[in-house]
C-alpha cells in the first residue's frame, strides 16, 4: 500500500474533508492521529472508531491549532503515542463571508488565526522530527478562492494565499532533508460548507464547473494521498487546483 506504516496527523480531521482524508489513508495502512477541537469531539471519536475497524492504529488528539502551546503539545504527545511522525496535512479550517468593505476585526482574527497560523504553528511543531528522521510529507490544504477573486470571500482567500506562500517556503527550506511541501486548493467540494448555501445559488456554481458537478471530499483525499507517498517524492512547493472533481 502506498503509505502503509505511515504515521499520519490530520488537523480538522473529524469530519468534512479531513475525515476522508484520515480513511483513506487508513485504508493505504497509515496509522492516524486525528486531531479536532473540543467542540467537536464526540464526531472525532466517532471518526477514530471508523479508522479503528479498519484495522489501523487510530488516537484522538484535542487541539485548537491556532494556539502555539496546544499544538506543541500535540506533536509531542503523537510522537510519544506512535514513535515518530511521518506525515502533517493542514486541513483544519473556518470561514467567514463578508464584503471587505463591512469586514469585521473580529472576523479577520479568528480566519487568520486557524487558516494561517494554525498550519504555521503546526509545521514549525513537526519539521525538527522529520529533519531528525530525514523524512517528511506536509500538505496544506488551500483553496481555488486564492487563486481567483470569489465574492466575499475576503478573509478565507487571502489565508489559503498567504498558506501557499508558506508551502512555498517550507518545501525550499526543506527538500534537501527528505521533505516535501505542497499545497492543494480544492475548489467547490460537496461538505456542510458548501451545503449551508440555498439550492438556487449552488446550481449556479455547479453550472461554471466543467464536470457538471461538486468534487467529493474522498476525490481530494485521493489527491492528497498521492503527494503524502512516496511516489510524489519529486514534487515539493507545488499547487494542485481541484475543481469539481477535474484537475485544472
Amino acid at each position: 500500500m502506498k503509505i502503509e506504516k505511515r504515521i499520519a496527523l490530520i488537523t480538522g480531521s473529524g469530519q468534512g474533508i479531513g475525515k476522508a482524508i484520515a480513511l483513506t489513508f487508513a485504508r493505504e495502512g497509515a496509522s492516524i492521529a486525528v486531531n479536532d477541537i473540543p467542540f467537536n469531539e464526540e464526531k472525532a471519536k466517532a471518526t477514530v472508531e471508523e479508522l479503528r475497524a479498519l484495522g489501523v492504529e487510530a488516537e484522538l488528539f484535542l487541539a485548537d491549532v491556532s494556539k502555539e502551546d496546544e499544538v506543541t503539545k500535540m506533536v509531542a504527545d503523537v510522537q510519544a503515542r506512535f514513535g515518530r511522525l511521518d506525515i502533517l496535512v493542514n486541513n483544519a479550517g473556518i470561514n467567514r463571508d463578508g464584503l471587505l468593505h463591512k469586514a469585521s476585526g473580529e472576523n479577520w482574527a479568528a480566519v487568520v488565526a486557524v487558516n494561517l497560523t494554525g498550519p504555521f504553528n503546526c509545521t514549525k511543531a513537526v519539521l525538527p522530527g522529520m529533519r531528525a528522521q530525514g523524512y517528511g510529507r506536509i500538505v496544506n490544504m488551500s483553496s481555488l478562492t486564492a487563486r481567483i477573486g470569489i465574492f466575499g470571500t475576503g478573509y478565507y482567500a487571502t489565508t489559503k494565499a498567504g498558506l501557499i506562500g508558506l508551502t512555498k517556503v517550507t518545501a525550499v527550506e526543506n527538500a534537501t532533508k527528505g521533505i516535501t511541501c505542497n499545497a492543494l486548493a480544492p475548489g467547490y467540494i460537496n461538505t456542510d460548507m458548501m451545503n449551508k448555501y440555498p439550492a438556487e445559488q449552488n446550481a449556479k456554481l455547479i453550472a461554471t464547473i466543467p464536470v457538471g458537478r461538486f468534487a467529493e471530499p474522498t476525490e481530494v483525499a485521493d489527491a492528497a494521498l498521492f503527494l503524502a507517498s512516496d511516489s510524489s517524492s519529486y514534487i515539493t512547493g507545488a499547487v494542485l487546483d481541484i475543481n469539481g472533481g477535474s484537475f485544472i
